[in-house]
């Protein structure tokens, strides 16, 4: 297999990460609609046929409407599941088989496994591991698909495993393991410490991404 290689943008996000400057980091996180808006124009074809809904109404959701609805009813649906999949497979790389396997679980084995994973992180955020374990138990859902999951439960404790978030806190190579993912939730809760108490990892992510999606935008 060729190495992995930083993509377009991944220099901008790894800038970001190497500075403490407050107002660089406000600057990138306020700029986050603009880059959904880019996400949103540079979507494949692909992508686009995996919902009639747009990214940016997925995206509205998924910070808006579904954490109020996790907390209110304790589960995680499969229609629910299969949304987020296709937000995530607009946001990051396109991973065709991914939406397949997702589609393969049923729809009381998905409530009852994210009911459990729920419950845990609820609890405690000292679950957070076992949860991973937990979802990872459904098809089509690693660690990636575990971690956003459990980033609209518990923003503040759980980043979201995006490609620029990784590739800018813990480097390549690009692999989507448990002992990766600890390391990763270790640099960006670090990361959100150093920033101040107005930040948490979920913030830290979305600044990152921001900042590799209008890199992006730069390189054209």
């Amino acid at each position: 297999m060729a190495p992995d290689k930083l993509r377009p943008g991944g220099e901008s996000a790894i800038e970001l990460w190497e500075t403490c400057d407050p107002d660089n980091w406000a600057e990138a996180l306020n700029s986050y609609d603009d880059s959904c808006e880019f996400t949103q124009k540079s979507l494949k074809n692909s992508q686009l046929k995996l919902s009639k809904k747009s990214f940016l109404d997925d995206d509205k959701w998924k910070e808006e409407s579904l954490p109020k609805l996790i907390v209110s009813k304790k589960v995680i649906t499969l229609p629910q599941l299969e949304r987020l999949m296709v937000w995530k497979l607009r946001r990051g790389q396109f991973r065709p088989t991914l939406m397949g396997l997702i589609r393969r679980n049923s729809p009381n084995n998905v409530e009852d496994v994210t009911n459990k994973a729920i419950t845990l992180v609820l609890e405690s955020t000292k679950n957070v591991t076992e949860a991973f374990k937990v979802l990872e138990g459904l098809h089509g859902v690693g660690p990636a698909t575990a971690s956003l999951i459990l980033s609209v439960i518990q923003p503040s404790e759980v980043p979201f495993m995006s490609d620029e978030a990784m590739d800018a806190s813990i480097g390549l190579p690009r692999s989507y393991t448990a002992s990766r993912c600890k390391k990763f939730r270790v640099a960006m809760t670090a990361k959100a410490k150093e920033l101040g108490d107005e930040w948490n990892v979920s913030l830290v992510e979305k600044a990152l991404f921001t900042a590799a999606v209008l890199g992006r935008q730069e390189l054209k």
